[in-house]
């Protein structure tokens, strides 16, 4: 039986942290299944813990906490103006995200029709080329708002494009726009509400960016794109069983395309996890300037004269991946260990990318 482990000392040991950092309200982002942490379990974990305020990428998402009973406030940070989405945002008393003129004018007809004043967050586009008010439009933005009844605006936020860069200087850049239009904003008589724009990388890393709320996803597993300096723990790991055991001869292939030859006789065990689960995977090259590309080719060349095994435990041991990775299943070496069929196998994997279906299990 394959489980997503989410350990749960380590978990809170990084709830634990982020909150002693900062006087900010902490917003936990549970997009992606809850960064593979199990929405659900995720979310109820947080409220444990003193978190109660949740963002989302999805509607289908906010709906899902909604339908489990959840009551605290869930900010979907997409903008919309389909009426039907929105629609379900206010019947579900979601806080919608504003980033046009048009998903403006539609929550505010809905809110009208069930007699509603609606909070919602406003969404600046300072640099990162997706939902959003442009800066220079703060001006139209302001009369707009005033001109929607409807509406009232709890927040106002933007998001960083390169908050985990080694400089500060682009990040700088977004943050002193957004705060430039935030003075347009008051000196017009709008009211911005609640204040954020720094993502976890952010908030780790520039404690003046902090301002009235922060945006925390990533950070709760421990996975930063930077050096972690901070104490917390990398969270979650795969387990399976070993399902059956077999000797093979010397010289004989293992897996598609033959990458792999036995050198000797070779005891091997075959554990049912593969890509299907999300094991094995990792996100795809899509950046293409020519700094990027050389990046990628300097990282393959070490994993080339590197180690090019991926390695699990069974039984406490260390044993390599021989051959691909294929959809359901691995084979692994265990060649000179004690290990019987249904032994348990660890295998380290990113939550966010493992099969929403795998069952999460908290610890």
């Amino acid at each position: 039986m394959k489980k997503l482990v989410v350990e749960r000392d380590k978990l809170k040991n990084n709830i634990d942290i982020i909150k002693s950092m900062t006087n900010a309200k902490i917003i936990a982002v549970l997009k992606g299944n809850g960064y593979g942490l199990g929405i659900l379990k995720f979310a109820r974990f947080l409220i444990e813990n003193g978190i109660d305020y949740f963002a989302v990428s999805e509607l289908q998402e906010a709906i899902l906490l909604r339908d489990d009973g959840f009551e605290n406030k869930i900010l979907l940070l997409s903008s919309t103006g389909v009426e039907n989405e929105v629609e379900l945002i206010i019947q579900n008393n979601i806080i919608p995200t504003i980033g046009s003129e048009s998903a403006a004018i539609v929550v505010n007809e809905i809110a009208k029709k069930h007699n509603l004043i609606v909070d919602v967050h406003l969404k600046i586009d300072t640099g990162f080329g997706r939902f959003g008010f442009l800066p220079d439009e703060m001006d139209s933005v302001s009369s707009l708002f005033k001109s929607l009844e409807n509406i009232k605006i709890a927040g106002t936020f933007s998001h960083f494009s390169f908050s985990f860069a080694k400089k500060r200087k682009n990040v700088q850049v977004q943050f002193d726009k957004f705060l430039k239009c935030i003075e347009i904003l008051k000196r017009n008589g709008i009211e911005p509400g609640m204040l954020h724009i720094a993502n976890s990388s952010a908030f780790l890393r520039f404690s003046d960016m902090h301002l009235d709320a922060v945006r925390i996803g990533s950070a709760f597993l421990g996975r930063i794109p930077f050096e972690n300096t901070f104490g917390l723990k990398k969270i979650g790991y795969l387990k399976s069983n070993i399902s059956e055991i077999k000797y093979l001869p010397e010289n004989h292939y293992i897996g598609y395309a033959n990458t792999y030859k036995t050198n000797k006789r070779t005891r091997i065990a075959i554990v049912p996890v593969g890509y299907k689960d999300g094991f094995g995977i990792e996100k795809s090259k899509d950046i293409f300037r020519f700094i990027d590309i050389l990046r990628y080719i300097y990282h393959d060349l070490k994993l080339f004269w590197g180690s090019r095994y991926i390695y699990v435990r069974v039984n406490g041991k260390r044993v390599k991946i021989l051959g691909r990775i294929s959809m359901y299943n691995i084979v692994v070496d265990i060649t000179g260990i004690e290990a019987q069929i249904g032994d348990e196998v660890i295998l380290e994997a990113n939550p966010i990318l493992i099969e929403s279906s795998i069952e999460r299990e908290y610890l």
